[in-house]
């Protein structure tokens, strides 16, 4: 699959922060390929932190399978949390070459991520949900269990990571990337109505 059959569609919650791959894309022709592309990768750009979470969220399971989430978070639970939505792939934004490989991994629909936490899927699927804020009694219900099974798999991972507390479980997944730089609210959504 050469790089001229290979297009990109970027959802960023701002249109400055395309300007963070861009030049990566850019550098190997995939912004503007010389004929029509044949593969398409959707690159989920997840700025600010947590961003992609609610994206991911809308997409269908065939979208979610070409996209490639970039990231300025480093902790290997969130990457394994973006991760459990079964996309692609999970790179830094910092990591040129993964930034590529993904690309073309993403645009075949082929999965390229390690996953890298030691968490069960459910156990993902909790922290995900602990990331965007919700309560427990809205956890059981938006994933079919009870409140106490939402509890157990909450003590599960607080136990595995050494946390004593949801708190600082969230605190430290976001660290010191959760930075909401402001913005629109991303007005490009490539994933309603697919």
């Amino acid at each position: 699959m050469g790089s001229h059959r290979v297009g990109v569609e970027i959802d960023a919650a701002h249109s400055s922060y395309e300007r963070l791959v861009e030049p990566v894309l850019e550098g190997a022709g995939l912004l503007s390929p010389p004929e029509p592309a044949r593969y398409l990768a959707h690159i989920v750009l997840d700025y600010p932190l947590t961003w992609a979470i609610p994206r991911l969220e809308k997409c269908n399971s065939l979208v979610r399978a070409r996209t490639l989430v970039m990231t300025q978070a480093t902790h290997p639970v969130y990457l394994d949390c973006i991760a459990s939505y079964h996309v692609a792939g999970v790179v830094t934004s910092t990591d040129e070459p993964a930034i590529l490989s993904g690309v073309y991994a993403a645009a075949s629909a082929q999965k390229t991520y390690q996953w890298k936490s030691g968490l069960t899927y459910m156990e993902l699927r909790v922290t995900r949900s602990l990331l965007q804020g919700l309560d427990t009694r809205t956890v059981a219900r938006q994933l079919s269990i009870s409140a106490k099974t939402v509890n157990a798999h909450v003590s599960n991972v607080l136990g595995k990571l050494g946390y004593e507390s949801r708190a600082q479980l969230v605190a430290r997944l976001l660290g010191s990337f959760a930075v909401n730089q402001g913005g629109d609210s991303g007005s490009n959504n490539h994933c309603t109505g697919t």
